[in-house]
């Protein structure tokens, strides 16, 4: 697979911050999804102790047997305490009188009995749930029940115990964490998956624009060398015809006299240095700038001097061959260019022997015009 680290790296990122995420999220989902299921549990039970202990004690109130009213609370209560919540009846001496479990009725509760001292007899479901995951990690975390509440049947020596089932309530608890773990794995693996199909697309879309960079820089480096090598060239052709322009010049003279010099291209600029006219040979001449209304000539050995003319007057007195005005403010001398090297997108820099007091660039409007003057 292409570029496997970044896959890895991502990944293991990704599964330390989602395990980190996910356990916190997992105990605090479970935490409150048990607190809603045992507040659930205790309204409920708190319902049907108070329906238990009313309806016995008007029952008791009418002189109905206690025997009787003990039978039918017996009944009503048999055979449930598998649920999280479930009822039974004791006295006040702590022995059981009535339990979903018969064979418990006539026994006294020890547990019930030590619970009845320090039971609050309005706990909240966070009480319960801080009680069972107390418990939960117990060597008796799989006791049977603890009781949770305690109503007296009023005109009787009867109490209405609510018990919690411990073992089905941790088993609710253990359940609901169990779902939550499948879910959010489920979920994580989900996220992974699309998230590698982000990066493959994105690192597939960059690298699409690396190549096409790198496509044009190539091709930039390729019309570039072109350009220094056609520069090359042209600078011998140059040399060339200016010697076949000397011998010219010397046939001219030896056959026409001084009349024919007047025929050739101009071969000196007038220029200025400390106030001393100097003349400037034209083939010594690297480059001619403007800068604060003046204008300078820059010589091949970095010598410097003035000239009273206008860049475009002293342009119009030279070989086009040899001079390429480059922009407004430079005219530079074919001999004088040393490399040409590509500035911003379009556009062309010059560097030049000796080096260029000022950036001498060629913008994209002129770009082709100096290809042409290189006959390239």
């Amino acid at each position: 697979m292409k570029n496997y680290k970044i896959y890895v790296v991502t990944s293991l990122i990704f599964v330390a911050i989602y395990l980190i995420m996910a356990y916190m999220a997992v105990i605090f989902i479970t935490k409150q999804s048990t607190i809603l299921l045992l507040d659930n549990e205790i309204q409920s039970g708190k319902q049907r102790a108070k329906q238990i202990s009313s309806i016995s004690a008007n029952a008791l109130a009418a002189n109905v047997n206690k025997d009787i009213v003990v039978n039918g609370i017996q009944k009503s209560i048999e055979d449930i305490n598998n649920v999280n919540m479930f009822l039974s009846v004791i006295d006040w001496s702590g022995k059981i009188v009535c339990y979903p479990d018969r064979t418990k009725v006539g026994t006294t509760d020890s547990a019930t009995n030590a619970m009845v001292t320090n039971i609050k007899n309005d706990i909240s479901a966070e009480d319960l749930y801080m009680y069972v995951s107390n418990y939960s990690i117990k060597e008796d975390a799989l006791k049977a029940s603890e009781v949770v509440r305690l109503d007296a049947i009023p005109s009787s020596d009867l109490v209405v115990v609510t018990h919690i089932n411990i073992k089905n309530v941790i088993s609710e608890f253990d359940r609901f964490k169990s779902k939550f773990i499948f879910i959010f794995v489920i979920l994580g693996l989900t996220i992974l998956i699309i998230l590698f199909g982000m990066i493959r697309y994105v690192t597939n879309h960059y690298y699409d624009v690396l190549e096409l960079k790198t496509t044009r820089l190539e091709d930039g480096m390729l019309n570039l060398s072109k350009l220094n090598n056609s520069l090359e060239a042209y600078q011998k052709n140059i040399a060339v015809e200016k010697e076949e322009e000397a011998k010219a010049k010397e046939k001219a003279i030896d056959e026409n006299g001084d009349e024919a010099i007047s025929d050739l291209p101009k071969k000196r600029l007038l220029t200025y240095i400390r106030n001393e006219l100097m003349p400037v040979a034209i083939e010594d001449i690297s480059y001619i700038y403007l800068e604060n209304t003046i204008t300078y000539i820059i010589r091949k050995d970095g010598k410097r001097f003035t000239a009273n003319d206008s860049l475009d007057q002293i342009y119009s007195s030279l070989d086009h061959k040899l001079f390429f005005r480059a922009n407004r403010q430079i005219i530079v001398s074919i001999y004088a260019i040393d490399k040409i090297i590509k500035f911003g997108n379009n556009s062309l820099k010059i560097e030049t022997k000796p080096s260029s007091e000022i950036d001498i660039i060629i913008g994209k409007n002129k770009a082709s015009s100096f290809k042409q003057w290189l006959d390239l």
